[in-house]
């Protein structure tokens, strides 16, 4: 029995010794990011919103230029990393030598997008209040998204299903997972993006998902906005109309395709009557032995007076423990904001998406993670050690993100000041606060970037530790009933 005893601990030993040769993660090269087409990036203020072509729906939902009083309209600077995540993405993100999306617009062109949209600053005018205004509406323009380093740590934890270390209860895993999809049918998803409409591009998205989702979860799609002018009906009945179109089922895409497709844009928006009644679908399955999701797709905030944030609260805290996560596709500020609230409220993740492949990325992860389920479900073994070693690589990755995106929007800020300046449409009293302006916001935007990736680092080490003393524990208890 020693023998055996210690013919254990020796094995044990060496796994441990194994695990601590970590691999150091390669960084981004910086010349695979610079590499760009010819082609040029036609982007104008005017294509902020897209006008609707259907006369059917012509006196419903009414489009809204998100860039109308920018001045007056424009968001508070961020000041910490909450801030800086719930901050809204400015039309001209994604154009950035390192991190831009193809094809990249010239500097020319930035230029002119600027002075179709803020006013001239004239050699008399010396007023720093202005000034401030004038910088809080420029520097919304070229706003990046930035990720959110602590869902690495929220992965984490996915990943350990039913992990009684984990203080909320709703990312306990159960033995079943639902997973209720509500799609925004109003009349503004009309609208097209790259020349496809809003809605068909939901649609497609949705069905993409539906056929990656494994066969035992449970897939629902609720709808609203599908009554309205083109139906014959007001604004207060469209308010009233939200329908559950496919109820709870292993998700079969034939079937899911044909309740869809007849669907057009048409009405208004009840997000928070959807929520109240999605409460309704989800009762017969309680928190205690399901999981339950929502991932609401709109393209704007409520418009029929209801409270999509309480109702949203009131489903998460509910017996039911749903998740309410929301995307928001091709939002501007105020929308961004409103969908945000929601998904706080509801303690899900708001996703902004801006095409075709944001939507379909957003519902992606989704997939992921409830696939992730099915694997725990099935019996696979996560081995903690390669998750601290694939998240330390994945923080130092966002980190490196982080770094960029400060690089590009700091550069793309800085070359059109310089630009409008020179061609005086600013002077040189706004020229040279602006210029402290944006390197003071490069400065806090790394301070805070080295901050949360320091106590990011520390925070995964804390949960490698922990999960390795349960390993050790288990490990022990084993050596006890061998003896």
């Amino acid at each position: 029995m020693l023998v055996k005893k210690n013919l254990v601990s020796v094995l044990f030993i060496l796994f441990l010794l194994a695990a601590c040769q970590a691999e150091e993660p390669s960084e981004k090269s910086n010349e695979e990011n610079t590499d760009h087409n010819s082609e040029e990036k036609k982007v104008s203020p005017t294509d902020t919103i897209s006008e609707k072509d259907d006369s059917n729906i012509a006196d419903e939902e009414e489009l809204v230029d998100p860039l109308a009083n920018l001045l007056e309209r424009a968001p508070e600077e961020p000041a910490n990393l909450e801030e800086i995540i719930a901050y809204p993405v400015g039309p001209l993100a994604g154009n950035g030598r390192i991190t831009g999306n193809e094809p990249v617009m010239e500097k020319e062109e930035l230029v002119n997008y600027v002075m179709e949209v803020l006013p001239a600053i004239e050699e008399e005018q010396q007023d720093e209040a202005y000034f401030n205004q004038w910088w809080r509406a420029f520097r919304y323009l070229f706003a990046e998204e930035y990720p959110d380093p602590r869902q690495i740590i929220e992965e984490m934890n996915y990943t350990h299903f039913g992990n009684e270390a984990l203080e909320d209860e709703r990312f306990h895993f159960k033995d079943q997972i639902n997973v209720l999809i509500v799609l925004d049918v109003s009349g503004s998803m009309a609208n097209e993006v790259d020349g496809k409409s809003m809605l068909q591009i939901a649609k497609d998205s949705i069905l993409n998902f539906a056929s990656d989702i494994p066969e035992d979860a449970n897939v629902g799609v609720r709808i609203y906005g599908h009554e309205g002018a083109s139906t014959g009906n007001t604004k207060e009945e469209s308010c009233q109309a939200t329908d559950l179109i496919y109820d709870f089922q292993s998700a079969n895409t034939s079937e899911i395709q044909e309740v869809i497709d007849p669907l057009s844009p048409t009405g208004w928006t009840p997000i928070g009557l959807s929520l109240e009644q999605a409460k309704e679908d989800f009762a017969k399955f309680s928190g205690e032995s399901n999981t339950n999701l929502v991932y609401i797709v709109s393209d704007g905030a409520e418009t029929c007076e209801g409270d999509p944030v309480t109702a949203a609260k009131e489903l998460a805290e509910s017996d039911i423990q749903s998740i309410v996560n929301v995307i928001g596709f091709n939002v501007g500020i105020e929308g961004q904001n409103n969908l945000s609230e929601i998904a706080e409220a509801g303690g899900g993740i708001y996703t902004n998406a801006g095409n075709e492949e944001d939507l379909k990325e957003a519902l992606g992860k989704g997939e992921e993670l409830i696939q992730q389920w099915s694997d725990w479900k099935t019996g696979e073994k996560v081995n903690v050690y390669e998750q601290r070693k694939g998240q330390a690589s994945e923080a130092i990755k966002e980190r490196l993100d982080w770094a960029y995106l400060i690089t590009d929007e700091f550069t793309n800020e800085r070359n059109v000041i310089h630009q409008l300046f020179m061609e005086d449409y600013i002077n040189r009293s706004a020229y040279e606060y602006m210029k402290d302006k944006y390197w003071e916001k490069r400065d806090l935007y790394r301070e805070i970037m080295d901050t949360t990736y320091e106590e990011l680092r520390k925070d995964i080490e804390e949960n490698y530790e922990n999960q390795l003393e349960k390993i050790n524990n288990e490990y022990e208890e084993l050596v006890e009933e061998i003896e």
